[in-house]
């Protein structure tokens, strides 16, 4: 209430941005339900760039897909400047919140990213509300390039065990090496840095919907290269996520990751059509092979899933793969587990058929996007089945060959898009 008893009432995002005025460095969270996790976050970020870049003026900035739990009241509690907005969620992602456990992200990132240029920042940081391993040392890699003029884009590269996050490693990111020719270890890290010609580049782009259901990442990250901004990246430590909201739900996360790529390479055939090869991009930190410490990883249930799915699915398959592709997925046998084996070649096809399927809508992309999980988990468990009890050396050996099949086949791709 107000001296005069009047509701209180909440200052506006012009009142916030002129309260605060202009800041350097802004560090921005898309919040949703994180008040466990984002007051250490918060300290730590401030913390990092405070050591990294001493001299430089910080401001955090928050937009928030409608929390229950106090998260804004947290941010404004800081001690440091901070502007706090909301954003629109759709309510289907309020009930199932998607993998990256922000519903809205799309909007919610434009929204940061617009009052950071109000503030007229140079570097821009966006970090996750529920990673807890951040550490001072992220805030100095990913964002001292930026701060130096040296890159626009800054993305995570993690420190995994091999078996961990095998969307990313068998799909994901050997898929948008192949689109836009850069050999990012991490497309969907969740972590990003940008400068501030960059964030003003993007939001007066005419070619994108943010409240779309396509990746915002990702066409950030390929806009940046085709419009020839530099795009680095840092290695940074394990990423570990405390959350009580992000799916765990596997074809949920198949779905949303795969289809959001998808939806970005149908309304953007310009940015990655011409495209052939890739290349290193330049790095800060040390790079890390994967852990390959024992870990149980059910193989038999991953072929079992497979063998169900060649049972059940292949009708819908036959109007998602072509004849060849389909043919032989089928002639995979799994009658012998130890001797299982899924080629790179034929799972960039299935994947590029996919693609076209989903591009084309032969069938409901929901539908489509959630039948190939029978198909991921039998390439998934050609990989471990490949790499177990051999050393990390062999895993990276094996990522760099999937990832040449898709470059290889990357013209099977184009040839069949319109």
């Amino acid at each position: 209430m107000t001296a005069d008893g009047a509701p209180h009432r909440p200052a506006s995002l012009d009142e916030q941005i002129a309260r605060v005025g202009t800041a350097d460095v802004v560090v921005a969270f898309l919040t949703y339900n994180n008040a466990d996790t984002l007051p250490a976050v918060m300290a730590t970020a401030a913390r990092g760039v405070a050591e990294s870049l001493p001299d430089a003026t910080l401001a955090f900035v928050d937009s928030d897909a409608g929390s229950s739990d106090g998260t804004r009241d947290l941010v404004a509690a800081a001690g440091v400047p901070a502007v706090i907005t909301t954003h629109e969620a759709p309510i289907g992602e309020r009930i199932a919140v998607p993998f990256h456990g922000v519903p809205g992200r799309g909007r919610g990132l434009r929204a940061v990213l617009g009052a950071a240029q109000r503030l007229r920042a140079r570097v821009v940081l966006v970090l996750e509300a529920d990673v807890v391993s951040l550490a001072p040392s992220w805030i100095e890699r990913l964002a001292t390039a930026v701060w130096q003029e040296k890159a626009d884009f800054v993305a995570p590269a993690y420190a995994r065990h091999r078996f961990d996050g095998t969307i990313t490693n068998l799909l994901i990111a050997p898929l948008v090496r192949a689109l836009y020719g850069r050999r990012l270890r991490q497309p969907l890290g969740g972590a990003q840095a940008l400068s501030g010609r960059l964030v003003e580049h993007l939001l007066v782009h005419p070619r994108w919907d943010w409240g779309g259901r396509e990746l915002a990442d990702v066409w950030i990250l390929g806009t940046a290269i085709a419009d020839g901004f530099s795009v680095w990246e840092a290695w940074l430590g394990q990423r570990v996520i405390s959350s009580r909201t992000r799916t765990a739900d596997l074809p949920a996360m198949v779905a949303q990751t795969l289809g959001g790529v998808l939806g970005v390479m149908d309304r953007h055939h310009d940015l990655w059509g011409e495209v052939r090869g890739s290349e290193p991009l330049p790095a800060v930190g040390e790079a890390l092979l994967p852990g390959i410490e024992p870990r149980a990883v059910d193989v038999d249930r991953m072929l079992s899933a497979f063998a169900l799915g060649l049972r059940d699915l292949t009708p819908v398959w036959e109007h998602v793969l072509a004849p060849d592709t389909l043919g032989d997925v089928l002639s995979l046998e799994t009658a012998d587990a130890a001797s299982f084996r899924f080629p790179d070649d034929l799972w960039a096809r299935v994947v590029y058929d996919a693609a076209l399927g989903h591009h084309y809508a032969v069938i409901h992309r929901e539908h489509l996007l959630r039948s190939l999980v029978p198909l991921y988990l039998g390439r998934t468990a050609a990989y471990v089945l490949a790499t177990q009890d051999r050393s990390a050396a062999v895993s990276e050996a094996a990522a760099e060959s999937l990832a040449r099949a898709f470059e290889r086949q990357k013209p099977y791709l184009v040839e069949r898009w319109t």
